[in-house]
């Protein structure tokens, strides 16, 4: 991510954490997630790339290049949800888990790390999604 476009994409970020943070509610629902959702991103040398984020029903999730990249590839997950924390529990392409706060506000899906010890999968879905 340029570092132009780094502060608004974290100010925004920790904005919406705010605010669903004030409406916490052991009740809460579980966010509509699933289907597809679609976001343009840059990695670290800079190249641009075109992603699907793909949740399934079945409690796992696709991530698809819609570019070809030769330097990154698609991956497959398992994950849990708790009112709007994610957490990834089978990751073949990383060991541990990860959690993410998971945000959804009309056709935007916001995922914010709140747990991850593998950089190169919060790189890779620590972003505002637009529902495809």
């Amino acid at each position: 991510m340029t570092k132009s476009l780094l502060f608004p994409m974290l100010t925004l970020s920790i904005c919406l954490l705010l605010a669903g943070s004030c409406t916490k509610d052991e009740d809460e629902p579980v966010p509509d997630i699933y289907g597809s959702w679609t976001v343009l991103q840059t990695d670290s040398e800079g190249l641009q790339f075109h992603v699907e984020l793909r949740f399934n029903t079945n409690n796992t999730y696709d991530w698809l290049l819609l570019d070809t990249v030769p330097t990154h590839s698609n991956s497959h997950a398992e994950f849990t949800m708790n009112a709007s924390v994610l957490t990834i529990v089978s990751d073949a392409d990383c060991s541990g888990t990860g959690q993410y706060y998971i945000t959804v506000n009309s056709n935007k899906l916001s995922m914010i790390a709140q747990h991850d010890d593998c950089e190169p999968r919060a790189a890779a879905l620590e972003y505002i999604w637009e529902r495809k």
